[in-house]
């Protein structure tokens, strides 16, 4: 667990803040249930970026409601540090995009550039009605939308409608990613020049849903590794994984709400809703995908395609 500096935790486990908005939201229990299931899934997994080979992976992971508050995040001893953050951005950015509210967040933003982006996601579906809560959008999904090709890796194919085009794109403006957090960046950089006030601690400015807080508060996350969170079909938080490959993150997000499903009444989303039912793009259209997992991941069995049919 993360503790504040006194000794307390600093995301204890508690249930959602989002109760003006989400008829049942999640409870502390099935927050509780959700990081035991997927902790359980960690340890049984072969780390994909360790040595020696065949060491167990060693991850953080993180619930969010739909608000993007921190419901609670548990880490491996050895988990890489940068996974805290990470997994919160994928469990923030897996529910973003699979609500009702992400084209009118974004919408509210005060950058052209990021409002820009709802049009771009809806005219690449094409679907005029895009981000308003129709598909369920795994982190694997996001990142197939945040590419300079699309598909990734095949050269002379469009941008992705998350990512710049290629000609365009650097490490340095990936598309919405860094558009979300540019604005933040150039304010702290004048008030450490001695012009104006300090942006405020957070990372965008999309419009806030309770004082203080925007769902996106820590940026967004492109990389695998985190799926939402219904119940009954509805949308109620997410899931976020961090610090092994993204294949393994990918595997223990979705695996441990399954398993979690099991317990407490929570689910992944409905396949027909989920992101890899969608074809999309320029001739000829790719479908995108929901999850990947790895192929023969534990260390314990031999199982092979493990996430198959769930």
């Amino acid at each position: 667990m993360l503790t504040n500096g006194a000794g307390q935790g600093r995301y204890p486990i508690r249930g959602g803040a989002d109760g003006a908005e989400v008829t049942n939201p999640l409870t502390a229990a099935e927050v509780t249930a959700i990081l035991e299931e997927a902790f359980k899934i960690m340890v049984r997994t072969r780390g994909q970026i360790r040595q020696p080979p065949d060491s167990r992976a060693q991850m953080s992971i993180a619930v969010t409601d739909t608000r993007g508050v921190v419901l609670g995040l548990v880490r491996a001893p050895d988990a890489a540090l940068f996974g805290t953050d990470v997994a919160v951005q994928k469990a923030r950015s897996a529910t973003f995009f699979s609500g009702a509210f992400a084209a009118s967040d974004l919408g509210g933003d005060p950058s052209a550039d990021v409002r820009g982006f709802v049009q771009k996601v809806r005219d690449f579906f094409p679907d005029a009605t895009a981000l308003t809560g129709k598909t369920a959008f795994g982190m694997r999904s996001l990142g197939n939308l945040a590419r300079p090709n699309f598909p990734d890796g095949q050269a002379g194919r469009p941008n992705g409608p998350l990512s710049r085009p290629i000609s365009q794109w650097s490490p340095f403006s990936t598309g919405l990613q860094s558009a979300l957090v540019i604005g933040n960046i150039g304010q702290h950089l004048g008030f450490v020049g001695g012009a104006g006030a300090d942006t405020a601690p957070r990372c965008t400015f999309l419009p806030d849903v309770a004082a203080g807080q925007n769902r996106l508060q820590n940026g967004l996350q492109i990389f695998p590794g985190g799926v939402p969170i219904y119940r009954s079909g509805k949308l109620i938080g997410g899931i976020g994984v961090s610090g092994d490959g993204i294949d393994q993150d990918d595997m223990v997000a979705f695996l441990g709400l399954f398993n979690a499903s099991t317990r407490v009444g929570v689910s992944e989303a409905d396949a027909a809703m989920r992101a890899d039912q969608l074809v999309v793009g320029p001739p000829p259209a790719q479908r995108l995908l929901y999850v990947n997992c790895p192929f023969a991941p534990f260390l314990d069995t031999s199982d092979q395609n493990v996430c198959q049919g769930k």
